[in-house]
């Protein structure tokens, strides 16, 4: 969304949902809209646990991470074929602080006005290894946060992957807040109504589909536009394979002969620009 839209969209979307926990009389500024969000959220969502600063924060609390993890639906203990993988620590020590706080300053480094929308929407970082896979992950019951689990191989550009990726479904969500993505939301798990995914390359809901094309858009223009097609990825995949998987799940979704029963305008012309975006990649400057 950030590369779809630019800094004023994003941030226009926050102001509207935040404007009543915006303190009257004021001269706007980033850190009054920024804990004008976090009100919203702990108004939205208080079983989430609160930030308590401006920006993105690295959970070190044991309470809090597990609180955090339960609400993700992670498992409490690492499975069993997770143990012996070579991975960073399980809770955010000091290695693993440094490594999340070395992704945040390459975001600066690449473009600040991102590195302003991450730090903004996203208010916390959480990690664990109780997951069957390394990766990241967003939720909806707990909008703000990010869980990574990387690793100890990932790169920096991995890192920066993961956070273009968690804070693509957080702009998409806080954009389903503010409009309206799907006017029948009870009829897209129909069988009828699967589509093919970006990100998985197999067939899910719209909501999921979309939200797939909309991160693998993103993954290929910070590609595109800073670290390059050509490193050796270990998250996500090669960037040919990522713009073909793309265009075939966003030709699945628009082909639905009931696509506008099942998206809104708003939605449609939201996919539409990331299929053009899309395009304008060459293939022949990616790597297979």
């Amino acid at each position: 969304m950030y590369f779809l839209y630019g800094t004023t969209p994003n941030m226009q979307t926050i102001m509207v949902l935040v404007r009543s926990h915006l303190p009257q009389g004021q001269p706007l500024s980033e850190t009054l809209v920024a804990r004008a969000y976090r009100d919203y959220l702990t108004r939205l969502q208080p079983q989430v646990p609160a930030s308590p600063t401006d920006g993105t924060q690295l959970i070190r609390d044991d309470v809090q991470a597990s609180r955090l993890a339960e609400l993700f639906g992670l498992p409490k203990e690492t499975p069993p074929s997770q143990r012996q993988q070579e991975t960073c620590s399980d809770s955010i020590d000091a290695h693993k602080a440094s490594f999340f706080e070395a992704g945040l300053e390459r975001i600066a480094q690449y473009d600040p006005e991102l590195s302003m929308v991450f730090q903004m929407a996203v208010t916390s970082i959480f990690s664990s290894s109780a997951s069957a896979t390394p990766g990241s992950m967003t939720v909806r019951a707990a909008l703000g946060a990010v869980w990574i689990y990387p690793l100890a191989t990932w790169s920096t550009e991995d890192l920066v992957e993961a956070y273009i990726h968690e804070l693509t479904h957080t702009l998409v969500m806080l954009d389903e807040q503010r409009f309206r993505h799907y006017p029948n939301y009870d009829q897209l798990d129909h069988e009828d109504n699967l589509v093919w995914s970006a990100i998985r390359s197999d067939r899910r809901s719209l909501f999921a589909s979309a939200h797939s094309i909309l991160v693998a858009n993103e993954l290929l223009q910070v590609r595109e536009r800073h670290h390059g097609h050509r490193r050796d990825f270990q998250l996500h995949p090669p960037s040919r394979e990522i713009r073909e998987n793309t265009l075939r799940a966003l030709d699945s979704a628009l082909g639905l002969s009931n696509i506008g029963d099942l998206a809104s305008p708003r939605l449609l012309d939201i996919l539409e620009m990331a299929g053009r975006q899309l395009s304008a990649i060459q293939p022949k400057t990616l790597v297979s």
